[in-house]
């Protein structure tokens, strides 16, 4: 079976600080790295802020417009691609887990609101007001990227920092935070890892709720009241993107996905997924294959 490719700071040549974090200016990286314009994953968190330039942007299945002031922050594992236009530019900035989190003893890039939770919506269209406060924090990021200077990584992460803080301010205005965040969404986030952990086995609500020591009842009631969807919504999602990526990005047949995602009743798989997206896993396969074909003839 042919994998999603899945791709960490060392495939990007200009990797910076011991492969812990990459910077670039967009265009470049988009003129040197020919293969991020194909559907793949990161194993980082990455903020990309586009300054000129049209287009789309897909995020797991979920197309999003591209414009200037238009600024994307994906979680590892997400599957993306982008058709952009040829005067596409702005800023790239990918960097690991820990090169964040060692930085710091009271808070961790998972904190941030942006990256709090693998449902929250993953960009930020910025307003005439707002794209000159960030523009200029990414111009510093980059241009202390490219010199070797005394206490060079202790500025680029206290850069990144007051970006993520700005960016916290922004994102929380336009996607206000739950007034349940400073409870429910700990035990949201603790349920988004064992789903993330565990849905290739466990698809039940119960189990979930068991393995988190409450009642059933009680977790549906935090899902509602924090995402507005149910505990079942919430594994039914994991599993039908996952189905999806597999259908999609590589080469395994429909008998395979329902195998390898625990569904030894094949009709079964089948009829969920028509349930939940509209049509069967083939007829999804067959459709997105032939739109993926039209779309390498670029727009722009």
């Amino acid at each position: 079976m042919k994998d999603i490719p899945i791709y960490g700071i060392t495939e990007f040549t200009e990797a910076d600080l011991s492969k812990v974090l990459y910077v670039n200016n967009l265009k470049k990286h988009l003129a040197t790295h020919q293969f991020v314009n194909h559907p793949h994953k990161h194993s980082t968190y990455i903020t990309v802020f586009f300054t000129s330039g049209e287009g789309t942007h897909e995020i797991d299945f979920q197309t999003y417009p591209v414009q200037p002031g238009s600024l994307f922050l994906l979680t590892p594992g997400q599957v993306h691609c982008w058709n952009l236009s040829n005067d596409a530019d702005g800023f790239v900035v990918f960097h690991t887990e820990e090169f964040y989190n060692n930085a710091f003893l009271t808070r961790k890039i998972s904190d941030f609101p942006f990256f709090y939770l693998q449902t929250n919506y993953p960009v930020v269209y910025l307003s005439s007001v707002e794209q000159p406060l960030l523009t200029p924090i990414f111009e510093w990021i980059y241009e202390e990227s490219q010199h070797e200077r005394p206490f060079k990584s202790q500025k680029l992460i206290s850069l990144i920092d007051v970006l993520y803080i700005e960016l916290a301010r922004v994102y929380t205005d336009n996607h206000p935070v739950s007034d349940y965040y400073s409870h429910n969404y700990v035990q949201i986030k603790k349920l988004e890892k064992l789903i993330e952990e565990n849905f290739r086995t466990l698809k039940l609500p119960k189990e979930y709720a068991d393995a988190m020591n409450m009642t059933t009842r009680h977790l549906t009631r935090i899902c509602q009241q924090s995402l507005n969807q149910s505990t079942g919504k919430l594994i039914l999602t994991r599993i039908i993107i996952e189905a999806k990526r597999m259908l999609v990005h590589s080469d395994t047949s429909v008998n395979a996905v329902a195998d390898y995602l625990g569904y030894e009743d094949y009709s079964y798989f089948v009829r969920l997924f028509k349930k939940e997206v509209g049509e069967t896993p083939k007829q999804f396969q067959l459709r997105l294959a032939s739109e993926r074909a039209s779309e390498r003839v670029s727009l722009f």
